[in-house]
């Protein structure tokens, strides 16, 4: 998953919130689906700006229970910014089902609809199945624009499912959700500061390897060094000559410079072709190369059943059955997707949304404090093998969170347990009400996740899902299943 480092902050944008149509329908069964299913699907558009024609795709999950209703709604966002929540969030990492390689779709047992109702959607214009009639919107879109945008659709996905509107509401997502993220939660505190009718019962934020600062987040010379990346000259290099912030920057405004160009073309040589920046331990995909477009397809049907078989993470072509899933004209008419016909092909991120590249110094850590303030909770959780947002930057910005809100310490920094295994690491910080520790912040790392946390870690990620939505640290003892 590429992330697209173009940022705005919002600044105390209170937009005006327009009437808003759909076109929702349950999903009758997907192409594919296996047999035994008991929860309802559902799917469909919110128009968000009738005027110049802006329509939000999202894919709806109930909870897989037989009272849905007594289950807290997540709304999950995935990054870029420009991909798509539905491809990366819904079919590669929590959802009910993943696409296999004969274009059926296989359960997920870890699928997040176990524990919760499960909302996907594709934000903002342009990004997968999502659209706009007035193409000139697709340039310059700003983070603000995100936020308004998600805002209407929330307010318009519950007039078409009122009987969620009293559910506990979660946030969730990942990489440049952190953005998305906290800023659609300070619209929906000052939405129910300024509505004389009934609170969105907003609860807490979780962000996944999060880009919440460019000038920490993405510094990842130590990480790749320690992990044997890149050598010890150029550690050296990246230190005093360019890091990460500062090359993404110059980037961004197409002026990179020599030195810089230098010291990341001699990190890209010394990682080589087959090394994902997402996850240094992912192995490659090799099935769209014209090596094996030539090679028998049973070779690599048996090749990619013995990397299920012997590894935890999920076969490293999945992103190849999913982009063939979801362009099927069956799939989307199942998914009442597409519904305009869109010019080109539905793909991850490569849409036509154009992000506005201003406010590059702005950060999103000034804000989440502010949301601590106003009692939200936040859980910033990191895969241990991501080296586009390492965990020691997000640790770093917890911890720098937890002494500007002058909270202490809960407990120990210590590992916590996926079922009889070490899951991760965790710190907690908050503050004592009342002689009782309330927490207000939590950092956890995910043992052996990548960038997308849930796709190569599905059991810890769920279980760390768990504990969120209950409040509560992850697991500090092991236990059974």
């Amino acid at each position: 998953m590429m992330i697209w480092y173009f940022i705005v902050i919002v600044n105390g944008v209170i937009p005006l919130f327009s009437s808003c149509t759909s076109t929702a329908e349950l999903i009758k069964k997907l192409p594919g689906q296996p047999d035994g299913v008991s929860f309802k699907q559902h799917s469909g558009y919110i128009t968000t700006d009738p005027r110049r024609g802006h329509a939000l795709f999202y894919y709806f999950v109930e909870a897989d229970a037989r009272d849905p209703l007594s289950y807290p709604l997540t709304l999950w966002f995935n990054g870029g910014p420009g991909c798509s929540s539905l491809g990366f969030g819904a079919f590669e990492e929590h959802g009910p089902f993943r696409p296999a390689g004969d274009g059926g779709l296989t359960k997920n047992e870890f699928s997040w609809n176990k524990v919760s109702n499960m909302l996907y959607l594709e934000s903002p214009i342009g990004v997968g199945f999502s659209y706009s009639n007035t193409t000139s919107d697709y340039v310059n879109w700003t983070d603000a624009d995100t936020a308004r945008a998600n805002m209407q659709f929330l307010l318009g996905w519950y007039k078409e499912y009122p009987e969620y509107r009293d559910s506990d509401l979660y946030l969730s997502g990942e990489s440049y959700a952190g953005h998305y993220v906290p800023q659609l939660a300070a619209l929906l505190l000052d939405y129910n500061k300024q509505s004389h009718g009934k609170p969105i019962k907003l609860r807490a934020i979780a962000l996944g390897n999060p880009l919440l600062d460019i000038q920490i987040s993405v510094d990842a010379a130590t990480f790749l060094w320690s992990h044997g990346v890149i050598s010890d000259e150029t550690l050296k290099l990246k230190e005093t000559v360019c890091n990460d912030s500062r090359y993404l920057t110059q980037q961004i405004h197409n002026k990179i410079s020599m030195e810089c160009a230098e010291v990341f073309q001699k990190q890209v040589e010394e990682m080589g072709n087959f090394t994902d920046p997402d996850d240094v331990l992912e192995p490659y995909c090799f099935s769209g190369t014209a090596v094996v477009q030539s090679a028998s397809r049973s070779m690599w049907d048996a090749y990619h059943a013995k990397l299920a078989r012997r590894m935890v993470l999920t076969d490293p072509c999945l992103g190849d059955f999913i982009f063939s899933y979801l362009n099927n004209p069956q799939v989307q008419k199942a998914l009442h997707a597409n519904i305009t016909k869109l010019p080109s092909v539905w793909n991850f991120c490569s849409g036509p949304l154009s992000y506005h590249d201003v406010d590059i110094g702005n950060d999103i850590i000034p804000l989440l404090s502010a949301l601590i303030k106003k009692h939200l909770r936040v859980l910033l959780f990191s895969g241990d093998q991501d080296s586009k947002v390492p965990l020691m930057q997000t640790r770093m910005i917890a911890n720098m969170i937890a002494q500007d809100l002058k909270f202490t310490s809960l407990g120990k920094y210590a590992p916590w347990y996926d079922k009889m295994q070490v899951g991760g690491w965790t710190q907690s910080f908050g503050s004592s009400r009342k002689g009782k520790n309330v927490t207000h912040l939590t950092f956890a790392t995910v043992r052996g996740a990548a960038h997308e946390v849930p796709y190569t870690s599905p059991s810890q990620a769920l279980n760390l899902f768990k504990a969120f939505l209950e409040g509560s640290s992850p697991p500090k003892v092991p236990f059974k299943n």
